[in-house]
């Protein structure tokens, strides 16, 4: 399975399944804090990790275009692209309908913050899910702010609630949850949540066809 169709059936199996397949493998729990939702209703993303950090520095360091030139590079060398955000700015949306404008210019296919956006109606007016943590009018027009000069990194590892996420592994986001999970491992992760949903369709067939609560779960009366 290449990662093309690993992306394919992570989207058709949800984030619960997957969750559920890693949980099976023993592998470790790596769900997003439910807080981070998304903006769109019943719009999943599901992709290929492109990590970015923003944050303050006391320096002025080199302009934040420079890093999101290097992200969009970055994007167009894997299917299915997702901006995965670390912000350290609090209330300073960083991303808006400006932003949204160059994302989908650059072939991003969703976007997964933690930290706040802004322009809502404009950016879904343009179609582009954005899970996040929260709104907030405020953001940046000047070069220096009390709390410093902002800054951006691209490719680097970056925390979305509490995960640990890394360039280049695969996402899912829907309306049910994020969870991340190693590009190499998604195969058999796929797998395992396929038998899941077997296993449960099994017993649902089981009770349509008149057996009783217990008997479809396998067990005795």
């Amino acid at each position: 399975m290449n990662v093309k169709e690993s992306i394919n059936a992570m989207r058709e199996l949800g984030s619960p399944f997957i969750a559920d397949g890693m949980q099976k493998l023993g592998l470790p729990r790596r769900i997003v804090d439910p807080a981070i939702h998304p903006l769109i209703p019943n719009k999943c993303v599901v992709g290929t990790s492109i990590t970015f950090l923003l944050d303050y520095y006391p320096e002025e360091p080199p302009a934040r275009e420079h890093a999101f030139a290097t992200a969009f590079e970055q994007a167009k060398a894997v299917p299915s692209p997702v901006l995965v955000t670390e912000s350290r700015l609090g209330l300073r949306s960083p991303y808006g309908g400006g932003a949204c404008r160059s994302f989908i210019h650059a072939g991003i296919t969703g976007v997964i913050i933690d930290g706040s956006i802004r322009d809502i109606a404009d950016v879904t007016k343009q179609g582009m899910q954005m899970f996040h943590r929260t709104i907030s009018c405020d953001s940046f027009v000047i070069p220096k702010f009390p709390e410093g000069y902002i800054g951006g990194e691209a490719g680097v590892d970056v925390k979305v609630g509490d995960v640990i996420a890394k360039q280049g592994e695969l996402v899912i986001a829907d309306d049910d949850g994020i969870v991340f999970c190693r590009t190499e491992d998604a195969p058999s992760i796929i797998e395992a949540a396929r038998e899941i949903l077997a296993e449960e369709e099994e017993v649902f067939r089981k009770w349509d066809k008149g057996e009783s609560f217990l008997k479809g779960l396998g067990m005795s009366d």
